[in-house]
């Protein structure tokens, strides 16, 4: 199996072409203008790396977000258009959990996410390994009130996400000292899109072109969600 994989729920667009072992090539760019035509420059640019076109993906890996709204309406439509036009399978996956799988290496039992929502809001989302290693989610992603979210961290987690530096002082007050993944890891990568993808293959949780959608967790974004 041959899987193109994209994440575009924060400032970064990510790919990789993948296999079900390894990551075969991949790419995280910020694009400051552009991004819907720069996303399918980082395609072509990692599908050529791999030595594979288009028509060899058997199947395409997604992230959902939740993240920003237009972010993930590119990425989106393009593996929407990818889909329809091969018809082959999308394994959708949350964009948090993403962030969790760059902390496989690291030796912490429980990890919290936490991505900036605007307006005093954040993405968030909690995991605790499990006996394989993997991170597996504790509740389902959220949209909390920051001092919500901070209410209900427990000390020992790591944390990770641009949350961490925009609320650094808060979150110093409520926890003093506080481990979180180094800041590159805040973001989704290729190589943990690539698992996930390979993860929710395994778990045979996919979709189609038709009924892929975002995970937009504010009540004016939903009203859109059909049709991005």
């Amino acid at each position: 199996m041959n899987f193109l994989c994209l994440d575009t729920s924060t400032a970064y667009s990510v790919v990789a072409v993948a296999d079900e072992k390894k990551v075969l090539a991949g790419a995280r760019r910020q694009f400051e203008k552009g991004r819907a035509e720069g996303i399918f420059d980082l395609i072509e640019a990692c599908l050529h790396r791999s030595g594979l076109a288009l028509k060899d993906m058997d199947a395409f890996g997604v992230g959902i977000g939740p993240g920003s709204f237009t972010g993930l309406r590119i990425g989106l439509s393009a593996v929407k258009g990818f889909a329809f036009a091969s018809s082959r399978p999308v394994y959708p996956f949350s964009s948090l959990t993403a962030v969790a799988f760059n902390a496989v290496h690291i030796p912490t039992q429980r990890l919290a996410v936490a991505v900036d929502a605007r307006r005093s809001h954040v993405y968030a989302a909690e995991f605790k390994r499990d006996g394989r290693g993997e991170f597996l989610p504790l509740r389902k992603d959220a949209l909390l009130e920051v001092n919500r979210w901070l209410g209900r961290l427990g000390a020992h987690a790591v944390l990770a996400g641009d949350a961490v530096k925009m609320y650094a002082p808060e979150l110093r007050k409520r926890l003093g000292v506080f481990g979180s993944l180094e800041e590159d890891l805040w973001y989704p990568t290729p190589e943990g899109i690539a698992a996930l993808t390979r993860k929710v293959f395994r778990e045979k949780r996919k979709t189609d072109a038709q009924g892929l959608e975002a995970a937009y967790l504010y009540a004016q974004d939903c009203q859109v969600k059909k049709t991005c």
